[in-house]
């Protein structure tokens, strides 16, 4: 595979749009953690470069952005939602991201009166923005769009979409493309029966393509290098930086799996299982995300 091949593949999936949008409006407020790793960091800004333009971001540090224009990353926020993000979860997010912002500039001096009114009206807009799609939503057959985009997104996994990541990386990219969707929406507004009958559906599918990808029964145990094993490509160095930013909010200690597959630059959780099978990880992932 080309590194231009993975470059396509990896800004395809859904979810780098949806995380991508989340992250600026987290960084543009008060929520933003430092990032993990500057595989992390790094991956952020070519986004950043992509969606927002690369002479944007050689006026201004879109870390330091907000400091000094508040009003214009607020704009570019504004028009990320409307043109980037799609899905109910990542506009849920951006809205307690700047609810959370709003707050803040309510209860100190800095800041103008300019920039507080825009923060109150991107709030408004982002609760009307939520509150239709909620709308949208409770009226359509959630399990339904679960069940399908749970398929789809395999079905790629099947078809080679994420051969650039390693084969726990695939998993772990897939449940983010369901995480992320209509699957993940399907999780939150559904019943208990639908949430169970979902959440199975994607363990059994999990467990199944990554016994595929190693050649192995579902019960047979490896070495955990070999489910974190990159597969040599012009694009390795790419995947990896994608696949730790798309886990940068991993912890170690309870999620152990997901954070020893996407950091790979660093130490292997004490939680991970040294030898596994495709069972017990992809089991262990998909409660680690959905549970």
């Amino acid at each position: 595979m080309s590194s231009a091949s993975a470059s396509i593949q990896t800004r395809a999936l859904e979810c780098v749009a949806e995380k991508f949008v989340v992250d600026f409006a987290k960084i543009s407020g008060v929520t933003r953690e430092p990032w993990r790793s500057q595989q992390s960091k790094a991956f952020y800004r070519r986004l950043t470069g992509e969606f927002i333009g690369h002479s944007q971001l050689q006026k201004s540090s879109m870390d330091e952005m907000f400091v000094e224009a508040p009003e214009v990353t607020l704009a570019m926020l504004g028009q990320l939602c409307q043109r980037v993000a799609k899905k109910h979860r990542a506009m849920v997010k951006v809205y307690e991201s700047v609810s959370a912002m709003a707050a803040v500039s309510s209860r100190v001096a800095q800041g103008s009166v300019e920039t507080r009114q825009q923060l109150v009206q991107v709030q408004q807009q982002l609760a009307q923005r939520v509150g239709k799609l909620e709308i949208q939503l409770n009226g359509t057959d959630l399990m339904h769009l679960g069940i399908v985009h749970c398929e789809q997104v395999f079905a790629r996994w099947q078809a080679g979409n994420y051969f650039s990541f390693s084969p726990a990386g695939r998993c772990y990219v897939a449940l983010q493309e369901l995480y992320w969707g209509a699957f993940g929406d399907a999780i939150r507004f559904g019943t208990a029966a639908q949430v169970n009958g979902l959440i199975e559906q994607a363990r059994a599918l999990a467990i199944s393509h990554l016994a595929h990808d190693v050649n192995a029964s579902a019960r047979t145990r490896h070495y955990y290098y070999e489910w974190l094993i990159f597969p040599s490509t012009p694009g390795m160095m790419e995947s990896k930086e994608a696949l730790a930013w798309l886990g940068d909010d991993c912890d170690s200690e309870h999620q152990p799996v997901s954070f020893s597959t996407t950091q790979t630059h660093q130490g292997v959780s004490l939680g991970m299982p040294r030898i596994c099978s495709a069972m017990r990880l992809g089991s262990a992932m998909v409660d680690e995300i959905f549970i």
